[in-house]
């Protein structure tokens, strides 16, 4: 059962996930059908019948108490699972989730890469959040994470929100770089240069949005879109003179 609290959010009771919970969130009336679940901050303390959800492929019990992942052994669909904020210090259950592509586990108690070593059972993992922002696990503070990390999941395409392979990751690799030299040069924040916004602030503001036309918001939408491509190829510039620079100093360097 589940019990309503003032703000009319719905917990669960004694912090077990029960199918009339589940049932409950979901609206099918058999946990087999059971697709996607959202449970956050439900007050779980126990995964429960989670496993009689057998073709569910998106899981969010972020913000709960959870400890044990046993529960999740029979999920051989899931592709989303969000774990951040609860109480885990370890990853066993984990290891029988082929599909899996998509795990957030930030904000727990994972404090060694030993620990880590499930995910490297998972198949298809490829976007991985172990720290999210000043949130994280006791083993992002250690000097080898995040090279063990990478080591250990060679085919990892995301950690904590950075792109390790394609286009993308060459943009925050030199967003490091920018970003290490500024520290060294210790560079006041206020002499920065400043970009403008691809789209006014107003833009998304329901009450601002909600009252357009459709072709309005089609051409606002159009608008932002346009902006986006451009500041896409400003990138793109922005990278090409980096790597000349770079190439520059090298050759610099040599013929000194």
């Amino acid at each position: 059962m589940a019990q309503e609290e003032a703000d009319g959010c719905f917990m669960v009771e004694d912090g077990y996930l029960s199918e009339q919970f589940v049932k409950h969130l979901t609206g099918d009336f058999e946990l087999s059908c059971v697709i996607h679940v959202h449970a956050k901050n439900t007050g779980i303390e126990n995964l429960g019948c989670v496993y009689m959800c057998e073709n569910l492929v998106s899981l969010d019990v972020s913000y709960n108490r959870i400890t044990d992942l046993a529960p999740l052994f029979k999920l051989r669909s899931l592709q989303i699972l969000d774990l951040s904020n609860n109480k885990i210090s370890s990853l066993k259950g984990l290891e029988q989730l082929p599909s899996l592509n998509f795990l957030n586990i930030s904000g727990n108690s994972l404090s060694t890469l030993e620990s880590l070593k499930p995910l490297d059972t998972i198949p298809q993992l490829r976007k991985l959040i172990l720290r999210d922002g000043d949130v994280g696990n006791p083993v992002c503070h250690l000097d080898s994470y995040p090279g063990k990390l990478k080591a250990l999941l060679p085919d990892l395409l995301m950690l904590d929100f950075r792109y390790l392979k394609g286009p993308l990751s060459g943009i925050f690799k030199k967003l490091d770089e920018v970003d290490n030299t500024l520290q060294e040069e210790q560079v006041p924040i206020e002499d920065l240069p400043r970009s403008n916004p691809v789209v006014s602030p107003e833009f998304w503001e329901d009450e601002f949005f909600d009252d357009l036309d459709i072709k309005m918001k089609l051409r606002y939408l159009k608008e932002a879109l346009n902006s986006v491509y451009v500041e896409k190829y400003r990138c793109e510039e922005l990278l090409e003179l980096c790597e000349a620079e770079d190439q520059r100093l090298i050759h610099g360097h040599q013929t000194q």
